[in-house]
């Protein structure tokens, strides 16, 4: 599924009425009618809607809603925010539709003054072609159907009002809609950032418009999902041994940091990895044997105990539990000096990002490398703030692979996959993932993930997509049974191993 820029999606717009004899008010026709059934599938008690309007094609959709659910019997009301001399000539017919109906149109003192029934609140606000932060009376309506929100459902028509289309931060303030009805073309914004939490659940119509025209407009942007990758790894040949599945090593766990390296070596054992091996400091052996005895476990002093591990693996995984220290810099010299030595390739997280982004490193990077840094060791990585990291999420991880030459995963909320096919840059967002995630050796778990499906054969980039979207969907079952405060990486693992027994 592709996702659009705000100036994609208009442009796609314009085919569709250019090709198939649609006109702009029949499209936001059938928005308005998408819209309000979504609305009564979800929230089928409804008996009063009120629909906030701004004053561009996003009011109009607001209009015609305000005008299907006075059609049905409902207690229909439209909060007009904006000046209506503005408005654009398909929303201007949408407002006389509305008219004649007799829909109230209401001033929004009055609606805070107002005791509301079974009521959804529609934000008709603003639409994806907002530019710098919402005005002051927005921003008030805003405010308004924040605090309403906690008591009565919201819908938001496109986008929720105040979050950018393309980069999904908060324009100063924005609606918290529990549901999002979206159309034309999926905008890249409601996937990751405050726009993934603002949006809800979304729910996407193209309205009609055929695949054809859709494919005119080239997109770079997509949602990761797992199914075309993993396809390929599963199904196992009868005569198969475990040479066939691949060898993968995990370097970690300096002292006092044991349980992130094997979490990661039980993730990349558990998803299917023939042979797992794991570097570490001597006193986490036990640790490591107890937790999983199926692990290959060596006691490292230095690079040079590690030389004779390194000429084994098909991929390596450095980082989790890494550390700091004069042994943590040795582990990443000379995984770093053998795998360009044997082109293999290496997946880095957590503290071996921390040291990349201030080491001077002997050997330079290797050729094939996959780094996975939250908004952090990102800021670090490209000398920036973290608030500047998450301000556009989308050109901090191209900046990223740019920098380094590498798949770059940016993981939070809505995590992103960067990786350069044919010399362009492609990006997949990740759909799936909840807060509960937001704990220590989450992380982890993805690194070992990446190898692993590495070790079996997937290319660089499907395997890291792979594992972004099946870490994610294996931490939503977890949600789901165990709630997000509880949650824990090892709940993490065994969802995972459910999610490939079942497909």
């Amino acid at each position: 599924m592709n996702l659009y820029t705000s100036k994609q999606t208009k442009i796609l717009e314009r085919l569709a009425i250019k090709e198939q004899r649609f006109t702009a008010f029949s499209l936001m026709q059938e928005a308005a009618n998408f819209s309000f059934n979504t609305l009564l599938s979800y929230w089928p008690d409804t008996k009063q809607v009120f629909t906030f309007c701004g004053k561009g094609n996003n009011a109009g959709d607001g209009y015609l809603v305000a005008s299907l659910a006075k059609e049905v019997g409902l207690e229909s009301f439209v909060i007009q925010i904006s000046n209506q001399k503005n408005l654009s000539q398909p929303s201007i017919k949408a407002l006389k539709v509305s008219r004649s109906l007799d829909v109230k149109f209401i001033t929004l003192k009055s609606f805070t003054k107002m005791s509301l029934n079974k009521a959804v609140l529609v934000d008709a606000l603003l639409g994806t072609g907002i530019k710098g932060n919402v005005r002051k009376n927005v921003a008030n309506a805003i405010q308004i159907i924040n605090q309403k929100s906690t008591y009565h459902p919201v819908l938001s028509i496109d986008i929720p009002s105040g979050i950018c289309a393309d980069t999904g931060k908060e324009l100063g303030t924005a609606v918290m809609a529990n549901l999002t009805t979206t159309f034309i073309g999926r905008k890249r914004g409601c996937y990751t950032s405050a726009g993934r939490s603002n949006s809800g659940t979304i729910e996407f119509s193209n309205l009609g418009i055929k695949k054809t025209t859709l494919n005119k407009v080239t997109s770079n942007y997509h949602i990761l999902d797992m199914e075309k990758s993993l396809a390929k790894i599963l199904n196992r040949p009868k005569n198969s041994h475990k040479g066939d599945f691949g060898h993968t090593l995990v370097i970690g766990g300096d002292s006092g940091y044991g349980g992130a390296a094997i979490l990661a070596s039980k993730a990349a054992i558990m998803s299917g990895s023939g042979l797992v091996s794991l570097a570490t400091q001597k006193e986490h052996i036990s640790a490591a044997l107890s937790s999983c005895p199926e692990l290959m476990v060596n006691g490292v002093n230095s690079g040079q105990d590690l030389e004779d591990l390194l000429a084994k693996p098909n991929s390596i995984v450095i980082g989790p539990g890494l550390g700091q220290s004069a042994w943590s810099e040795q582990m990443l010299q000379k995984t770093f000096i053998e795998a360009k030595k044997r082109n293999l390739p290496v997946v880095m997280d957590a503290d071996a990002l921390n040291l990349l982004s201030t080491l001077k490193l002997a050997s330079g990077t290797p050729k094939k490398l996959v780094i996975t840094p939250h908004p952090g060791e990102a800021a670090k990585l490209l000398k920036r703030s973290i608030e500047a990291i998450q301000q556009d999420r989308f050109k901090s991880v191209m900046d990223l692979e740019k920098k380094l030459g590498a798949i770059s995963v940016l993981k939070g909320s809505g995590s992103l996959v960067c990786s350069r096919i044919n010399g362009i840059q492609k990006i997949g967002v990740c759909s799936a993932g909840n807060p509960g995630m937001a704990k220590g050796g989450m992380g982890d778990i993805l690194s070992g993930l990446i190898g692993s499906f590495i070790s079996q054969g997937l290319s660089l980039t499907a395997a890291t997509e792979a594992a972004v979207d099946i870490h994610s969907k294996a931490a939503d079952i977890a949600e789901l049974e165990l709630g997000e405060l509880g949650l824990l990486p090892s709940d993490v693992i065994n969802n995972i191993r459910y999610l490939l027994k079942s497909r």
